[in-house]
C-alpha cells in the first residue's frame, strides 16, 4: 500500500442529510414513527472526499453548494478535514439535501433533492481543470450533471490521470452514453444492469470492482477475478459505506483496505460522522 499521500480530486455532490431511525423501511402509504433524527453532512461526492482525506489522501473537491447557511457551514467543514475547497462553487439554489430512513437492520431508503449540485456547469468545471490535471486520481459519481462528470473524466484521461467512477445513482442517461474510465466501482445491482457477464469491454473500464455487502468483493481485470472478503461486522447504518469504500480505494488502490474502511463506516450513524481515519482502518485490518 502507498505510504505517500496521493492527490485525489473529487467532482461531485454535497448534501445535508436528515436521517430518521425507523423499525423498518415504510411501505407505500404507510406512516411510521421515528425513534430519532440525525442531521449531518453527506452527499456522495463530499462523502468520498472526506473518506479519501481521512484515509490519508491530499484531497480537492469540485462541486457546488448554496449561498445559504448550510452551504457556508459545509465549506468550513470540508476545510476542517484538510480538503481544498477552491473548486466548490456557490449558487443561489439551496444546498442539496437528502432524507434518509434507516431501519433496525441498518438498511436504508433515500430521497435526494439535488439543489445546488445540479447548478454546476461544464464551463464551471473547465475553470478548475488544472486541479484535475495535477491529481494522481479523479473520483466521480453521478449526483452532478452527467455532462460535467463526463467532461471531468475527459480532462483526466487526456492528462494521464487515473479515473475512478462509482456510477451511482445509476441513470438511463449514463447507460445510454457511457464513457471510458480506469476503475468502475459498483454494487451487485449496478453490475447486473451495466454488465451482467462482468465484461470489462462492456463496462468500459480496466478494472471492475463489485461490492457485495458481507460477501467477498470482486476485483476483475484482464488478469482474472480476485475475491476479497470484507471484515465481519454488525451494521448500525449502511449510509455512506459505499462512498467510504470508494474514497479509501482511491487513496490506497487496495480492496482489502477499502473493505475495512467501508465496514467500519457501518458501525456508526450518519454518512460522514461514521467515516474512519487511516489509523482506525489500519488498526482494524491488524
Amino acid at each position: 500500500m502507498e505510504t505517500t499521500r496521493p492527490s485525489i480530486v473529487v467532482v461531485g455532490s454535497s448534501n445535508v442529510d436528515h436521517t430518521l431511525r425507523v423499525p423498518r423501511i415504510p411501505t407505500p402509504g404507510e406512516t411510521l414513527t421515528s425513534s430519532s433524527m440525525l442531521t449531518c453532512f453527506g452527499g456522495k461526492g463530499a462523502n468520498q472526499a472526506v473518506a479519501a482525506a481521512r484515509a490519508g489522501g491530499r484531497v480537492a473537491m469540485i462541486g457546488c453548494v448554496g449561498v445559504d447557511d448550510f452551504g457556508t457551514r459545509y465549506i468550513e467543514a470540508l476545510k476542517a478535514e484538510g480538503i481544498d475547497t477552491s473548486g466548490v462553487l456557490r449558487s443561489e439554489t439551496t444546498t442539496g439535501s437528502a432524507f434518509i430512513a434507516v431501519d433496525d437492520a441498518g438498511e436504508n431508503s433515500i430521497i435526494v433533492n439535488p439543489g445546488a449540485n445540479h447548478a454546476i456547469t461544464v464551463a464551471d468545471l473547465d475553470k478548475h481543470a488544472e486541479l484535475i490535471r495535477r491529481a494522481d486520481a479523479l473520483l466521480l459519481q453521478l449526483e452532478c450533471p452527467l455532462p460535467v462528470v463526463r467532461r471531468a473524466a475527459q480532462i483526466a484521461r487526456e492528462a494521464g490521470v487515473k479515473v475512478i467512477l462509482n456510477p451511482s445513482p445509476l441513470s438511463e442517461a449514463f447507460l445510454a452514453d457511457r464513457f471510458e474510465v480506469d476503475v468502475l466501482i459498483v454494487n451487485e445491482g449496478e453490475a447486473e444492469t451495466i454488465t451482467p457477464n462482468h465484461n470489462l469491454k462492456e463496462a468500459k473500464c480496466r478494472q471492475l470492482i463489485i461490492t457485495r455487502g458481507a460477501e467477498s468483493t470482486l476485483s476483475i481485470t484482464e488478469a482474472g477475478v480476485g475475491e476479497v472478503l470484507p471484515p465481519k461486522v454488525t451494521p448500525v447504518d449502511t449510509v455512506g459505506a459505499g462512498d467510504t469504500f470508494a474514497g479509501a480505494f482511491a487513496v490506497s488502490g487496495d480492496v482489502a483496505f477499502a473493505n475495512a474502511a467501508g465496514a467500519l463506516a457501518t458501525l456508526k450513524a450518519g454518512a460522514q460522522p461514521s467515516i474512519p481515519s487511516r489509523d482506525e482502518i489500519l488498526s482494524f485490518i491488524g
